[in-house]
C-alpha cells in the first residue's frame, strides 16, 4: 500500500488547492458528526428529563444546522476528491498509452493486443476508485472517527477504554483478509485480460471464424474463460465479505462491555442517562466508519494489484532510442554494412552488405524467411542490427532522430491498415490534411475514380479495417498514404498484390515518375512485380546470394533461376508474409 501512494504522490502535489477545499469539507463533516452525538446528551437531559422549554426550541435548530453543515462538507469533499481522482486517472492513462506506443516492436510481439487494451482500460478503471472514492472515504472517516472518539472520551474516559480497547483486536484478521484479497485481485485482473484478449482476437478474425463455421468452438473457449473469471471473483467476494462479520462481532463485544459497565454507572448515579446515551451514540457511530474504512482498505488492494500491472509496463524501457542528429537535405544513400540481425534465437540476417543510391529502385526477392522484411525493418529502425551498421547519408541510423528518420520513409505493406475515419484522414494519416495533396496522392495511386464515387468523396467515412472497400481499393489507399508523405525512401512490400493486372500496370506506370527522385525498396514475392527495379537483390537464408538485373541473374544466380521456374501465374499473391512489414524473417 505504501508503494501505491509513493507512485501516485507526485500527482497529488499538483492539486493542493482542491485538497485544501476537500480537507475543509472533511473537517466540517467530522466536526458536525461529533457535535450531533454530543447534543444527544442535552436533548435527553434538558428536554426529556429537565423539561427545559428553551432547549426544546433551540436544540432542534442546532440539529438541523449541524446536518446542513455535514451535508455541505460531504458534498464539497466528495466532489473535489472525485475531480482529483478522475484527472489523475486521465493523466495516467495518457502516460501509459504514450509510454507503450514508444516501446519497441518486439515488445508488442510479446504481448497480446487484448491484454494491452485491458491494462489501459480495465486496470486503469480499477485505480479510479482508489484515487477518487477510496481516498475520499478514508480521509473523511478518519476525521469522523477522531471526532467521535473525542466525544466518547469527554463523556466517560472509563467507558471509552472498555468500548475502544477491542478495536486493535480486529487488526490481525483484517490484515490476513487484505493479503488474500490482493492475491485474488491479481488473478482476477489476469483473467480479465485473458477475456479481453480473447474478444479482440475473435473480432479481428471474424472472417476465418465464419469461414470455418467455428462459432460454437469459440463460444466454448469464451465460456470457459468467463466461468473461471466468475470462480475467481466469487473467491474474492467470499474473502472481502468476511470484513463486515468480523467487525460486527468485535463491535458486539465492545457494545456488551459498554452496556454492562455503563449501566452500572447510571444505576449508581455516577453517570447521567444523557451522558450515557451521548457516549453510546458516539461509540456505535464509530464502528460504522471503522467498518467502512476496513471495507475500503480491502477494496483498495484491487487497485494496488492493478497499479502493479500498470507500472510494470511503465518501467519497461525501449531498446530502440532516438538519436539527436537530423539529416541535412534529402536522403542520398542507404547502406547496409556487414549487417547481422537476430530475433531472440532466430538469425534473420547474416553479413549483409548493400548500398542503394538516390534515384535507384532495388527489388528484394527470395523465399519467405529469406530476410527481405528484416532488411527494410532495419531502415525503419523497427529493430537495430545485432552486428554491423545501417547508414543513411553515411550516418549510423542509431544516431539519427527517430521522428526525422521515419518522416522521410513511406511504406506500403501487404497488410493494409484502414482507420474508421474519412478518406482524407486515412491518406494524410499522422499529418495535417491538405485536400489538394490528398487528391494528388489518390490520383497517382489510381484511387481517385472510386473515391470520387463515394458519398462524400474524400470526406466519406470508412468502416473499421476498410470493410466497405474491396481489397484492391484498400491497397490503393495505402499507396496514396505513402505518396502523400512525399518520402525520400519508399518501401513497397508487394504493394500491388491485391490489384488486377490492368490496375497494377497503371499504378506501376504512375510510380515510374514518382520514384525517380527517391530511394525505392520493393519486396517482391512474385517476380512479375520487379519490373520497376533497376537492380534485383536475391536473399536466401539471411544472406545476399545474388545482385544484378533480371537477365544477369537468370544467367549467374541459381537461386533466382529456381524462383523464376516456380513463378506463379500473374495476379496470384503467392508467398504473402502474414505479418507484413513487421514480420520476422520475411
Amino acid at each position: 500500500m505504501r508503494e501505491f501512494f509513493r507512485r501516485f504522490g507526485p500527482y497529488f502535489k499538483d492539486y493542493v488547492p482542491r485538497f485544501v477545499q476537500a480537507g475543509i469539507g472533511a473537517v466540517l463533516v467530522a466536526a458536525s458528526t461529533a457535535a450531533i452525538t454530543y447534543l444527544i446528551r442535552d436533548v435527553l437531559d434538558k428536554i426529556f428529563i429537565a423539561k427545559d422549554r428553551h432547549a426544546l426550541v433551540v436544540l432542534p435548530i442546532f440539529v438541523v444546522s449541524l446536518y446542513l453543515i455535514q451535508s455541505v462538507g460531504r458534498y464539497v469533499q466528495t466532489y473535489q476528491l472525485a475531480w482529483i481522482g478522475e484527472d489523475i486517472v486521465r493523466r495516467i492513462r495518457n502516460r501509459l498509452l504514450g509510454h507503450v506506443l514508444g516501446l519497441d516492436l518486439a515488445f508488442f510481439f510479446g504481448f497480446r493486443g487484448g491484454e494491452l487494451i485491458s491494462r489501459v482500460t480495465n486496470d486503469i478503471a480499477r485505480i479510479r476508485y482508489a484515487v477518487s472514492q477510496s481516498v475520499s472515504v478514508m480521509a473523511r472517516e478518519v476525521l469522523v472517527v477522531a471526532g467521535l472518539i473525542g466525544v466518547a472520551i469527554y463523556q466517560s474516559p472509563t467507558l471509552a477504554f472498555y468500548g475502544l480497547v477491542v478495536l486493535p483486536a480486529a487488526a490481525y484478521p483484517l490484515l490476513l483478509i487484505a493479503r488474500r484479497v490482493k492475491k485474488l485481485a491479481h488473478r482476477s485482473q489476469e483473467k480479465d485480460a485473458d477475456i479481453t484478449a480473447r474478444l479482440s482476437e475473435m473480432f479481428n478474425s471474424v472472417e476465418i471464424i465464419k469461414a470455418h463455421h467455428s462459432e460454437a468452438f469459440e463460444m466454448e473457449r469464451f465460456e470457459r474463460d468467463t466461468l473461471e473469471f466468475r470462480r475467481i471473483n466469487m473467491k474474492g467476494v467470499r474473502t472481502r465479505e468476511l470484513t463486515s462479520p468480523v467487525m460486527e462481532f468485535i463491535g458486539s463485544i465492545a457494545v456488551a462491555l459498554v452496556i454492562w459497565f455503563g449501566g452500572r454507572q447510571v444505576i449508581e448515579d455516577q453517570l447521567t442517562a444523557g451522558q450515557f446515551m451521548s457516549f453510546a451514540a458516539a461509540l456505535f457511530m464509530i464502528y460504522t466508519p471503522v467498518k467502512r474504512m476496513s471495507v475500503v482498505y480491502n477494496g483498495m488492494f484491487d487497485a494496488v494489484a492493478a497499479s502493479e500491472r500498470i507500472f510494470s509496463l511503465m518501467e519497461r524501457t525501449p531498446s530502440i532510442t532516438s538519436g539527436d542528429r537530423q539529416l541535412d537535405g534529402p536522403v542520398e544513400s542507404v547502406e547496409f554494412r556487414d549487417v547481422g540481425l537476430s530475433y531472440q534465437e532466430v538469425e534473420a540476417l547474416r553479413g549483409v552488405s548493400l548500398r542503394v543510391e538516390h534515384g535507384e529502385t532495388v527489388a528484394l526477392v527470395g523465399d519467405s524467411g529469406g530476410g527481405k522484411t528484416s532488411l527494410v525493418n532495419l531502415v525503419l529502425r523497427l529493430y537495430d542490427p545485432s552486428s554491423g551498421q545501417v547508414l543513411i547519408n553515411g550516418i549510423d541510423t542509431r544516431e539519427l532522430d527517430l521522428l526525422d528518420l521515419r518522416s522521410r520513409i513511406g511504406i506500403v505493406t501487404q497488410r493494409v491498415y484502414i482507420f474508421n475515419d474519412t478518406v482524407a484522414a486515412n491518406v494524410a494519416y499522422g499529418s495535417e490534411i491538405d485536400l489538394g495533396r490528398v487528391r494528388g496522392a489518390l490520383e497517382r495511386a489510381g484511387a481517385w475514380d472510386f473515391v470520387s464515387d463515394l458519398s462524400g468523396g474524400v470526406n466519406a467515412v470508412l468502416d473499421e479495417f476498410g470493410t466497405n472497400l474491396s481489397g484492391g481499393q484498400r491497397q490503393r489507399l495505402a499507396i496514396a498514404r505513402a505518396l502523400y508523405k512525399n518520402p525520400d525512401i519508399l518501401i513497397l512490400d508487394e504493394a500491388t498484390s491485391a490489384l488486377d493486372n490492368r490496375t497494377e500496370a497503371a499504378i506501376q506506370d504512375a510510380l515510374q515518375s514518382v520514384i525517380r527522385d527517391k530511394i525505392t525498396l520493393i519486396i517482391a514475392h512474385r517476380l512479375s512485380t520487379v519490373d520497376l527495379a533497376s537492380r534485383i537483390v536475391v536473399l536466401s537464408g539471411g544472406r545476399v546470394v545474388g545482385v544484378g538485373s533480371k537477365q544477369s541473374l537468370l544467367e549467374d544466380c541459381a537461386e533466382y533461376r529456381r524462383l523464376a521456374l516456380r513463378e506463379p501465374p500473374a495476379g496470384s499473391p503467392a508467398g504473402n508474409h502474414p505479418s507484413g512489414i513487421a514480420g520476422v524473417g520475411g
